[in-house]
């Protein structure tokens, strides 16, 4: 190590001495001190003894000693002065201590009572590790502590890269074989970073600051501060701690504890919790990993995600800020106005600008009123766009309402029309609210409409297959196109566009009525079929069975029919424009 100081003038002038009492060449004077002593050899020295002083100049040396040699400073002159126990060097003063600190200074300061050693003027400090520049350095005559001041230093990384220390003031010390120092209001350049903080302690051997009073920092891409940090420029870390805030751009990162590693261009926040705010979306997690390259946010534990009326949340999430997509794994929740309800699962993928994604792993929309009814859909991918409000889903798809069960390949709902929209082996399942009756509807595809999550209307564009099971009788209803009208969950009416044909079946007296027609319309309630209308070609088939058991068939036939039924079985018919028919009683014995 060496100290080299600039021209600034010399606070200790030499004296006007008066005419000298003695001479001598090749000097050598010996101060005794507790616990150490002090060797003074010159080429020629002058003693002045009015003065109580001591002139030496060629070749001054001062050897300070304790058991053997702990500094050595050289000069071209000096000046002892015994009255004040002191002596002052000027003049290419070098100071050697230990086996790599070497001075070199215009003046130098011993003030013996104190035992301490100054340089007033500015200085430069060469190690190993690199060099320092500053001024009014105070040191004992161990050089083994000292503070400085104005401090300007540039060190070599054991990697090659450079650091750049600038601080107010300075206090160094070796502790156990490596200097610390102490840094008052500093600023480090380091690998394009800069460092600002009221206090810092540096070991350069290690290449490591300590910030314990604050920080704040910033590169070309963000800015940061917190409470204290440690930064490992050897290994390219550092450790933020309290309040940590990073902010880039638009967006900003904060957490209790941030590590950063600069080799991997990576952010590691932790916090309870750590958070992530970008305009309007903002993310929470216990864990928040940044990879500031890709700017790609991974966040896990207890994530949330909001923005605006929207929020998601799940145990693991994934967030590319460049394409605004996100992608969630494990107890997802996504709830959003335009879905007017929770959807679960556990895998999902956002695409935030086109506002659309899809959720799979068991994905579940769930819609619930404030009169407690429940609206819910399934499928093994449920496909959302938002935008749009719409959800649909693939394979298996599923819904579920009060009283009905709604199973097909697959399904879109939109959530302004209040409208779902399903095809491929379509099976609409009804069980009556108050009503002992249930119902089975299977078509290729189907529209429902629903009103406050209750089924209101179904239309079948192609072939519909009914059956109708209500207080012990069936019914069986089939034909081409037509719709279904219920209310409060239960059945009011089917109607048939074409091809219409409908089998009704009393078990319980073995009466068995088929009705079939170009169309039809068939009305129910509380006990069943109440009334059908039947028109083009209309036909009707009774098989009745009396008290006796004995069987008989009615038929008839017009352009219209109108059946009315009572306790399950037909009680009238009124018959169109023409009427045709024929009645076959029961066989003679």
């Amino acid at each position: 190590m060496s100290w080299a100081c600039g021209t600034a003038a010399d606070p200790e002038q030499m004296p006007e001495i008066p005419a000298a009492d003695a001479e001598a060449w090749d000097a050598r004077i010996e101060i005794g001190r507790p616990g150490h002593r002090i060797e003074i050899r010159a080429a020629y020295s002058r003693e002045y003894s009015e003065a109580q002083q001591v002139r030496a100049e060629g070749g001054v040396e001062v050897v300070f000693r304790e058991d053997e040699v702990t500094s050595t400073l050289t000069a071209e002159r000096l000046v002892l002065e015994h009255k004040r126990d002191r002596f002052g060097m000027a003049g290419g003063v070098v100071l050697r201590a230990g086996d790599s600190l070497e001075v070199q200074a215009d003046t130098l300061v011993w003030e013996g009572k104190e035992e301490r050693l100054r340089i007033p003027g500015t200085l430069r400090v060469e190690l190993v590790q690199g060099w320092e520049r500053g001024r009014n350095l105070i040191s004992n005559f161990a050089v083994d502590e000292w503070t400085m001041e104005r401090v300007e230093g540039h060190w070599r990384g054991h990697g090659g890269k450079r650091v750049v220390v600038r601080a107010q003031r300075e206090t160094s010390r070796w502790v156990a074989g490596e200097r610390q120092v102490v840094y008052d209001s500093v600023a480090v350049e380091y690998d394009g970073m800069r460092l600002l903080g009221p206090r810092a302690m540096f070991r350069p051997e290690a290449n490591h600051f300590s910030f314990v009073a604050g920080i704040n920092g910033s590169d070309s891409l963000f800015q940061f501060s917190a409470a204290r940090a440690d930064v490992d420029m050897e290994a390219e870390r550092m450790v933020a701690r309290g309040a940590v805030r990073y902010s880039e751009k638009d967006a900003v990162l904060s957490a209790e504890v941030v590590e950063e590693d600069r080799r991997l261009s990576m952010l590691q926040a932790k916090g309870a919790p750590a958070t992530y705010i970008q305009g309007a979306r903002y993310i929470e997690a216990r864990e928040l990993d940044y990879r500031r390259d890709e700017r790609l946010l991974t966040a896990r534990g207890a994530v949330v995600f909001r923005e605006q009326d929207r929020q998601l949340t799940a145990a693991e999430l994934r967030y590319e800020r460049d394409t605004g997509e996100i992608s969630a794994w494990y107890r997802v929740v996504l709830q959003a106005p335009e879905l007017q309800g929770r959807l679960t699962g556990d895998s999902l993928f956002f695409a935030l600008e086109p506002e659309a994604g899809w959720m799979s792993g068991a994905p579940l929309l769930r819609r619930i009123g404030d009169d407690g009814d429940t609206l819910t859909i399934a499928a093994t991918v449920l496909y959302f766009d938002l935008a749009r409000r719409e959800l649909s889903g693939k394979g298996n798809f599923a819904l579920q309402t009060t009283g009905v069960k709604l199973n097909a390949e697959r399904g879109a709902y939109n959530t302004d029309a209040a409208q779902v929209i399903v095809a491929g082996g379509v099976v609409l399942g009804q069980q009556g609210g108050e009503r002992d009756y249930s119902s089975r509807l299977q078509a290729d595809s189907m529209l429902v409409e629903l009103v406050d999550r209750r089924v209101e209307r179904i239309a079948v564009p192609g072939r519909v297959f009914v059956r109708i099971e209500a207080n012990g009788r069936h019914n069986w209803i089939e034909g081409q196109g037509g719709r279904v009208f219920m209310a409060a969950g239960d059945l009011q009416r089917i109607e048939v566009d074409a091809d219409a044909d409908v089998t009704h079946r009393h078990p319980q007296k073995d009466e068995v009525s088929r009705f079939h027609g170009k169309k039809m319309t068939l009305y129910f309630d509380a006990e069943g079929l109440r009334r059908a209308l039947v028109s083009g070609a209309a036909k009707l088939v009774t098989r009745l069975q009396d008290e006796g058991g004995e069987v008989a068939v009615n038929e008839v036939g017009g352009e219209e029919l109108e059946i009315h039924f009572a306790d399950g079985s037909i009680s009238e018919v009124r018959i169109g424009p023409d009427i045709e028919g024929s009645y076959y009683p029961p066989e003679e014995p």
